[in-house]
């Protein structure tokens, strides 16, 4: 067994909707998993969004080695910006979510100088001293990934947020065979996606809330189209912007 200490430093999202991020460290070696915003409740009058502090990472930014995403939602790449401005370190995600954050970045300044690079389900990589495989999931957003992580000490294993969907709209299936397999080798920690877990049942599968051919005439037509409001939920607009696509 090698000698050191893993540590999981939560740096938000535990207990509370929103502010995704995470640090596992071992060494000299420390990696970010998520950078997620929250949106204010109702007591936080005047204030727009709530980051994660992330006076860890500014205290220890030399061991820094880079930042993973999960997926493209506000509250697991949101404060990705505030916390680039400080820390200038590599970021990885899949192609949907790099696409996502270029935009935010771009707005804030940041997209010239900052290290994107993108990585794909079953395709591992190194970041320092881990090696990170990322494992398609389902959600109601497109391309997430959960995140294997293998360490000196063991092997974690980081979910992101997920639903299981076995007729996913995208067609990407959920990689059950790999947490299979991850769970006969033996996993060291678990953390997981718990919203909801309080609830009996299962959660529905995802399906457009309207059918596509639907809304054709409605593009068709820009006098119409230009009177009506259009609100595209966070979690689910992709998905039914891509599944009314004529």
């Amino acid at each position: 067994m090698p000698t050191g200490k893993l540590q999981i430093v939560p740096l938000g999202g535990l207990g509370e909707f929103g502010m995704n991020c995470m640090a596992v460290r071992w060494g000299e070696d420390v990696i970010v998993i998520d950078a997620g915003l929250m949106f204010p409740e109702a007591e936080l009058l005047g204030v727009d969004i709530v980051v994660p502090d992330i006076s860890y990472l500014i205290e220890n930014r030399q061991r820094v080695r880079g930042i993973i995403l999960t997926h493209g939602h506000e509250d697991h790449i949101g404060a990705l910006p505030w916390i680039l401005s400080e820390l200038n370190v590599p970021v990885w995600g899949t192609e949907f979510t790099l696409a996502y954050i270029e935009d935010k970045l771009d707005e804030h300044g940041l997209l010239d100088n900052a290290d994107l690079r993108e990585m794909r389900a079953g395709e591992g990589f190194k970041v320092g001293i881990f090696t990170v495989h990322p494992i398609r999931v389902t959600h109601s957003l497109v391309d997430c990934v959960a995140l294997a992580i293998h360490t000196p000490q063991g092997t974690i294993i980081h979910t992101g947020d997920f639903k299981v969907d076995p007729t996913p709209t995208d067609n990407r299936l959920f990689d059950l065979h790999a947490f299979a397999e991850y769970g006969k080798q033996g996993v060291l920690a678990l953390f997981q996606d718990s919203t909801n877990v309080e609830r009996k049942g299962y959660t529905p599968k995802y399906s457009p809330t309207l059918d596509a051919a639907s809304l054709f005439p409605v593009f068709r037509h820009p006098s119409t189209a230009s009177s009506w409001p259009w609100i595209l939920p966070m979690n689910t607009g992709a998905r039914s912007h891509s599944s009314a696509a004529p």
